[in-house]
């Protein structure tokens, strides 16, 4: 007797094709934000973290004492580096790993904490983001503060949803919150919110979780102890004046920093901030998903609003980048209370409002990113044919000197090691030894009289120039050979 041959298993293609796109989705985005890590501009800040690093375990907590920023993001680039070298790719890479570990989250926890389509929101609001795109690709800290905070919110909210909380939410909560706080100082504002919000829910709901609060509170206060006179002194000097911030951003360049600048941008923020403010007030809505909005806003709101308070009352002490914290534990919410709504609706009009929702937020995202992308690739090009020009003229006793401002010595011992490298706006000082030649960075603009006759004195011409970027300043790289 012939088998029948066996219907194709419908069911479970509608079970794990979600999840099977899900994961597409999240390595076509992590490969496509890998791409900046090519970038080889770097901007005065990263130069400080090179800095910083270069100095010896012990050293960086005070070095980086004498700057506004905590010590613990130093430390992670400095093991980076010693696993891996010095390359330049080095630095980004050690930034973009906390990228690819907020994409995990998406699909190890906020999948199965708040569904495939939350998930799905939040990475199309976060992965092809140009905020996540530039800021978590470079030097500096805030990729991994976002992903601290993000972990904080999220543990909190595990130990409300739970029926019988974990230890290791606490755990996770304290530790991801440390974290945070030893890399950003509105980090550290953000996570506070985190857990002054976490208290208010429990003094109200469950009392009995009020002592292991404290014991979170209490050892992550004693934890920050030894960092708090440093931070108190970096409060004093930049409210003082010590700063030099001399402005604070408009609010629309914080508000950006969320879904973008288009049009688009704004409609889709609008309709998100609609719907996470709807959800707040849905009764029906389970309370720890509540509370997660509820939290999301309250950071979202207050961290810009002191950071402005204190700058107008005080001193400008506030950058639209210092925002960025809080983005991981916005865009969550937007996810989940967006998903949380659209349930509600008949089956045929939750799949149509998710779909238009999902198109809406990639086509804003799309462009920026794809454009971000060229924009990086011909300013590497840049940068490379500078380095190029110089390295393969460049021989034992000639000099390269920089007479730009913003382009110091840091800038030229990095793209240009081992070499006799020097920077000021003094012509005699830049001459190199007899009979060698002279690398002159100069502002884009001719050098002046004063250059031309010391150079000419000093039995040098120009035999070539090329235009390039170094530090996101474009200059020129003058050629000075001895004349024969």
């Amino acid at each position: 007797m012939i088998e029948k041959p066996k219907s194709f298993p419908i069911a479970k293609v509608r079970r794990w094709l979600p999840d099977f796109l899900l994961v597409v989705f999240i390595a076509a985005m992590a490969v496509f934000a890998a791409q900046f890590n090519a970038y080889e501009n770097f901007w005065l800040d990263e130069y400080f973290t090179i800095e910083m690093v270069n100095h010896s375990w012990a050293e960086i907590p005070s070095a980086t004492a004498a700057d506004v920023h905590p010590p613990l993001y130093y430390y992670i680039v400095k093991l980076f580096l010693s696993a891996f070298g010095n390359a330049h790719v080095v630095y980004r890479i050690a930034s973009f790993v906390s990228y690819v570990l907020i994409l995990g989250m998406a699909l190890v926890f906020f999948r199965r904490s708040f569904g495939g389509f939350a998930a799905f929101l939040f990475i199309c609001l976060m992965a092809p983001n140009v905020t996540s795109l530039s800021h978590f690709t470079e030097a500096r800290m805030y990729g991994w503060a976002t992903f601290f905070v993000l972990l904080c919110g999220y543990s909190a909210y595990r130990l409300l949803s739970d029926a019988a909380p974990h230890r290791r939410w606490w755990i996770t909560l304290t530790i991801s919150g440390l974290c945070a706080a030893y890399l950003h100082y509105f980090a550290l504002l953000a996570v506070g919110f985190v857990y002054l919000s976490l208290l208010v829910y429990i003094v109200r709901n469950r009392r009995s979780a009020l002592k292991s609060w404290a014991i979170a509170a209490g050892v992550s206060i004693l934890c920050y102890l030894p960092w708090v006179a440093v931070a108190a002194g970096h409060l004093l000097q930049q409210a003082t004046g010590g700063f030099w911030l001399q402005e604070t951003p408009p609010l629309s360049d914080t508000l950006e920093l969320i879904v973008g600048s288009r049009f688009s941008s704004w409609c889709i923020l609008a309709v998100l901030a609609l719907c996470c403010a709807a959800y707040l007030f849905c009764r029906k809505a389970p309370a720890a998903k509540r509370w997660l909005t509820g939290t999301a806003i309250v950071t979202a709101v207050c961290v810009p609003l002191l950071g402005y308070a204190a700058s107008a009352l005080l001193h400008p002490m506030y950058l639209a980048r210092y925002f960025i914290p809080t983005l991981g534990l916005i865009w969550l919410a937007m996810g989940v209370s967006a998903a949380g709504l659209t349930a509600k609706l008949p089956k045929f009009f939750c799949l149509i409002s998710r779909a238009l929702l999902i198109a809406a937020v990639l086509f804003a995202m799309y462009e920026p990113a794809v454009d971000l992308l060229q924009e990086q690739r011909e300013t590497t090009r840049i940068v490379a044919d500078g380095v190029n020009f110089v390295s393969s003229r460049y021989e034992s006793g000639d000099r390269i000197y920089s007479a730009s401002e913003k382009i110091d010595e840091r800038v030229l011992e990095f793209f240009f090691p081992n070499t006799d490298t020097a920077a000021g706006n003094d012509p005699a000082a830049a001459l190199p030894a007899a009979n060698a030649s002279l690398f002159l960075v100069f502002p884009e603009q001719d050098p002046g009289s004063d250059w031309a006759d010391t150079m000419a004195n000093a039995g040098l011409q120009i035999e070539e120039w090329q235009g390039t970027i170094l530090n996101n300043e474009w200059c020129r790289i003058y050629y000075y050979t001895p004349i024969d």
